[in-house]
C-alpha cells in the first residue's frame, strides 16, 4: 500500500495569537513571531487498503477519490516525533498491523477504511497506543450508537426496520432536532480546499443535558465529514466558533467541556483541519484559561484566534468570504438558517443552503 503525501506550501502568519491556541493578553501587541501553517495546494489521491467494511464509502462510484489531507510538513514532523520516542514510523506496515489486530465484530464499526491510518498518525507511530485507542473508539461508536445518530432523520431509509427500532430512531431525531432549534451547530459551505465548515455558536446554547448535547455534536461531526467526503474527497473539516451573544453564563459545565474534548480528540483524530475562534469577547478569557489545559498540544496547534485585520486575512485566505457567514469573515448576509430544512429536508451529505443537482 502506497502512502502519498500532499505537497504543501508553508504560509507565514506573523502573529502567535492566530495559531497554537495562544490567546493574546489584554493590550498586548501582535507578536512578530512567525508560525508556519501548511496549506495543501497539490492534493494526492489516497489508495485505500485492501479491506472492506460495511461503511466503506470508497465503494460508491459517485464519490470523488479520497484525498490525503496530510501535508509533507506534518508527515515529516510525525517521523521526527516517532523517532524521538523510539518508534519506527511506517504507515503501510502500521495500518496493516492495526487491521490485523481488529476482530470481525470490531471491523463492523469502522467509520471507513482509513480510520486505522488516522489513529496511527495521531499516535505518531506508537502502534500499541494506536491499537488501544482505535479499539476504544470502535467500542464507543457501538455503545454510543453513532450509526443510529447518522440515520435517525432518514425515515425512508429506515422503513425496512422494525416498528420498535423506527420509534427509537424517531425519538433520537426529536432529541437532536430540539438541540438544534437555535442553530447552535450546523454545517454551511466549504473552505477553498473543499472541507465542510461546521459553525458552532455557544451564545445560542439552549440545553443543559450533557448526553443530548453530545449526540447533537456527534451528528454534526459525522455530517460535516460526510459532506466533505462527497464534495472534495478530503477527510478533514473546518470548525468556526463564533461568539455572537456569548455570555459567561453560556459556558458549558466543565464535565460537558471535557466530554466534548474527549470525543473530538479521542474518537475523531486527524479529522479537524483547523478551528477558527472568531472575535472572542473578553469574558471568554476566563473560560479559555481553564479549558486550554485539557486540550492536546497537537490540537492546540490547529486552533486559530481570529480578530482584527490579521484574523480577517487568515479567513480570507482559507474561505471564500462571499459564501461564509459574517462571524467567519463573510462580506454579505446569507439566508437565515432553518433547522427544520437542514435536518429534515436536506441530504445528510449536503450542507445547509447548498445548491446542487440531483444525479
Amino acid at each position: 500500500m502506497t502512502i502519498p503525501h500532499v505537497n504543501a506550501a508553508p504560509v507565514l502568519l506573523r502573529s502567535r495569537s492566530l495559531m497554537r491556541g495562544t490567546y493574546p493578553s489584554h493590550g498586548e501587541e501582535q507578536s512578530s513571531i512567525s508560525c508556519c501553517v501548511s496549506s495543501s495546494n497539490e492534493p494526492s489521491a489516497w489508495n485505500s487498503p485492501p479491506h472492506t467494511t460495511t461503511n466503506d464509502h470508497a465503494n460508491n462510484p459517485h464519490l470523488p477519490p479520497i484525498i490525503d489531507d496530510c501535508s509533507e510538513l506534518e508527515h515529516a514532523r510525525r517521523i521526527s516525533i516517532a523517532k524521538s520516542h523510539g518508534h519506527t514510523y511506517d504507515e503501510a506496515t502500521g495500518v496493516q498491523d492495526i487491521f490485523n489486530s481488529l476482530t470481525p465484530h470490531e471491523l463492523k464499526f469502522l467509520a471507513d477504511d482509513n480510520m486505522p491510518l488516522r489513529h496511527y498518525r495521531a499516535e505518531k507511530g506508537n502502534l500499541i497506543e494506536a491499537i488501544r485507542k482505535i479499539k476504544c473508539t470502535l467500542r464507543w461508536r457501538e455503545l454510543f450508537g453513532v450509526e443510529d445518530i447518522k440515520r435517525c432523520f432518514d425515515t425512508k431509509g429506515n422503513a425496512h426496520l422494525s416498528l420498535e427500532k423506527q420509534e427509537e430512531l424517531r425519538q433520537l431525531a426529536d432529541t437532536i432536532a430540539h438541540e438544534n432549534e437555535t442553530g447552535k451547530i450546523y454545517c454551511r459551505g466549504y473552505d477553498k480546499q473543499g472541507r465542510a465548515i461546521l459553525y458552532l455558536t455557544p451564545g445560542r446554547e439552549n440545553s443543559t443535558n450533557e448526553l443530548n448535547n453530545m449526540k447533537h455534536l456527534v451528528y454534526h461531526l459525522e455530517r460535516a465529514i460526510a459532506c466533505t467526503r462527497r464534495h472534495s474527497g478530503r477527510e478533514k473539516i473546518c470548525i468556526v466558533i463564533g461568539y455572537e451573544g456569548f455570555k459567561l453564563s453560556n459556558a458549558p459545565p466543565m464535565s460537558t467541556t471535557k466530554h466534548t474534548l474527549t470525543i473530538l480528540q479521542g474518537h475523531y483524530p486527524e479529522r479537524m483541519f483547523r478551528a477558527y475562534i472568531c472575535d472572542p469577547p473578553l469574558v471568554f478569557r476566563t473560560f479559555w484559561s481553564v479549558i486550554r489545559h485539557f486540550i492536546d498540544p497537537c490540537t492546540l496547534e490547529k486552533i486559530a484566534f481570529c480578530s482584527g485585520k490579521e484574523g480577517q486575512t487568515l479567513l480570507e485566505r482559507d474561505f471564500d468570504v462571499d459564501m461564509t457567514e459574517r462571524q467567519a469573515g463573510g462580506q454579505r448576509d446569507l439566508r437565515r438558517f432553518s433547522s427544520r430544512e437542514f435536518l429534515f429536508a436536506t441530504s445528510f451529505d449536503r450542507t445547509f443552503d447548498e445548491k446542487y443537482v440531483e444525479e
